[in-house]
């Protein structure tokens, strides 16, 4: 497979959590932009409204997932 990854910028398939892309610790924003644009590119804002429009607390989540832009305490 190494003909075939990107390596700079690092990028990945969805399905595949690649953890060196980087992992949410907190569920906040600034964390998963890091992963979110290598993941959805330009898709990422939109993504994150529909994830604070439907799932405001982050109760679906997992270390890679698409945050909500605030989040209560």
């Amino acid at each position: 497979m190494t003909p075939f990854v990107s390596k700079n910028p690092r990028k990945a398939f969805f399905p595949y959590r690649d953890i060196d892309n980087g992992i949410s610790k907190t569920g906040t924003y600034e964390e998963g932009k890091v992963y979110g644009l290598k993941y959805f590119n330009q898709n990422f804002e939109r993504l994150v409204d529909v994830k604070t429009a439907v799932d405001p607390e982050n109760f679906f989540r997992n270390e890679q997932s698409i945050p909500p832009r605030t989040r209560k305490a």
